[in-house]
């Protein structure tokens, strides 16, 4: 079920290999073709701009190519040319998405995040009424169907469309996988699976590296990554409906033929499992089986608590894709950096499963953004002139970026410890919502580096501490049952 989470990191991180940071320069016009390249660049582009956004009046510089720059107007280029040193098509030269369009990329960034937000709130909802396993293969078959289209798309808005729709499947899937995870298993296994089961993302990162690095055209990595993930389909013949929901919600003959499967598998005897079954507490008639986000909060303590679990989970968001794209301004492969981030993650994840298991949940929140707090600091005190630092920020900013990819695990798996199995997916989907609010905020954070160096990271070491207060209010989940009913839910503290 953990390798799931690889076209998760795909779909989220692509639009780095879809849109790189890529040259381009004005195109020459019929009546130029006689210049250079390199002649038509020098002679049309002002120097004072970054980009050749405007160029020189071309019908002047024809009639008078040695005239004062000063007094020839700039007109707006037409059409551009873009350069395939490290990919042969992207996003941007086939959308023509660069100067006035180039905020199109972010837009497009924020469209991804809003359809994993929708997505998780829709098959959240659908998952906790109608089951886990049926709601996911549909979103499997959305992603795949998605991603397939994508890659065809003739327009930019046709394009965002389909974008939306296949984040929208990437929502149902992370979601409802998830809960899966956190649903079949119980005792120690609750704390190493679903921690085990968000270390896959990073290697997503290095795959979706791989991918793009042998491709090196956008459209064909969408479909490579679309014709893997149809791969996925074939969990339909294994996994098998959440026992837990199945009790849950009553359906105790199809929780018993689920239970004796997996007790066969596992090659072990527990005996008469309807006989365990009829031992549970049975439903109440006037007990609410599928919750709304808003049932969470009306109630005191499961108010207080999903309040601070979305805090949580908006900082988390802002400080984790703050800092992964704060890694680029490092200066270096994007192939490389997008795989170092994705190897970084994998000891981030295994150290947290080793502490959650010792030390519990709350503590492992605190000492990884605690760590996380210092590792900041340390790369702001060393700055970016200093290049006889560079080794030292790196080092830090390696520790960092673990440290936050640790926390992602242990956080997931403290939420859904929290929410009661009947509000599970409704009550994570809803929480993690704030951290895609915040991966929509993180672009225009990262920007205020153009007009205050260093801001953004001293932002993210200000909400990195700022964390580490909020957890102390929620209980400790190490070695308790998972609640079941709201009730239940409502009396854990």
């Amino acid at each position: 079920m953990s390798l799931i989470k690889l076209p998760m990191a795909w779909y989220q991180l692509n639009i780095i290999f879809m849109a790189p940071p890529q040259q381009f320069w004005c195109a020459k016009p019929p009546a130029f073709e006689k210049y250079t390249d390199e002649e038509w660049r020098k002679i049309s582009v002002p120097l004072i701009m970054e980009y050749p956004c405007l160029i020189f009046d071309p019908d002047i510089l024809l009639i008078a190519p040695k005239m004062d720059r000063h007094i020839i107007p700039l007109v707006a280029c037409q059409k551009f040319v873009y350069d395939k040193t490290f990919f042969q098509r992207t996003l941007t030269s086939d959308f023509g998405l660069v100067c006035t369009k180039r905020w199109y990329i972010n837009m497009s960034q924020c469209v991804m995040m809003t359809g994993i937000v929708v997505g998780g709130i829709v098959f959240g909802s659908i998952a906790d009424k109608y089951g886990r396993k049926k709601p996911l293969m549909l979103a499997i078959v959305i992603q795949a169907s998605g991603s397939y289209l994508v890659s065809f798309a003739p327009y930019y808005w046709s394009f965002l469309v389909v974008w939306f729709i296949l984040a929208f499947g990437c929502g149902g899937i992370a979601i409802i996988s998830f809960v899966i995870c956190m649903e079949v298993v119980s005792g120690r296994w609750r704390t190493y699976i679903p921690v085990v089961y968000q270390l896959p993302f990073g290697l997503g990162n290095v795959v979706l590296a791989l991918f793009s690095y042998w491709l090196r055209d956008w459209r064909k990595i969408e479909f490579a990554l679309a014709s893997v993930s149809l791969i996925y389909l074939l969990y339909w013949f294994w996994l098998p409906e959440s026992p837990r929901w199945l009790l849950a919600v009553g359906k105790y003959d199809e929780a018993v033929e689920v239970l004796k499967k997996i007790v066969v598998e596992n090659k072990r005897n527990v005996g008469d499992i309807r006989a365990i079954v009829a031992l549970l507490p049975k439903k109440k008639k006037n007990d609410k089986l599928h919750l709304q986000f808003s049932d969470l909060i009306k109630s005191k303590n499961m108010r207080r608590k999903t309040i601070i679990l979305s805090l949580i989970w908006f900082f988390t968001g802002l400080s984790y894709f703050t800092f992964s794209q704060y890694l680029g301004l490092i200066g270096s492969s994007i192939f490389l950096l997008v795989s170092m981030s994705g190897i970084i993650s994998i000891p981030g994840g295994l150290l947290c499963l080793f502490i959650l298991a010792k030390l519990g949940r709350k503590t492992t929140l605190n000492l990884f953004q605690v760590l996380a707090t210092v590792c900041f600091f340390a790369i702001y005190i060393f700055p970016k002139e200093d290049v006889k630092k560079a080794g030292i920020r790196l080092f830090f900013a390696g520790l960092g970026f673990a440290a936050i990819a640790g926390t992602v695990p242990a956080l997931y798996l403290y939420t859904g410890e929290l929410f009661p199995t009947v509000g599970r997916n409704v009550g994570v989907g809803g929480v993690t919502t704030f951290a895609r609010i915040a991966s929509m905020i993180a672009p225009l954070l990262v920007h205020l580096d153009v007009y205050i160096p260093g801001l953004p990271l001293l932002l993210v070491i200000l909400i990195s501490a700022g964390q580490v207060f909020l957890v102390f209010p929620l209980p400790e989940t190490r070695n308790k049952p998972l609640p079941d009913s709201l009730e239940e839910a409502e009396q854990f503290r």
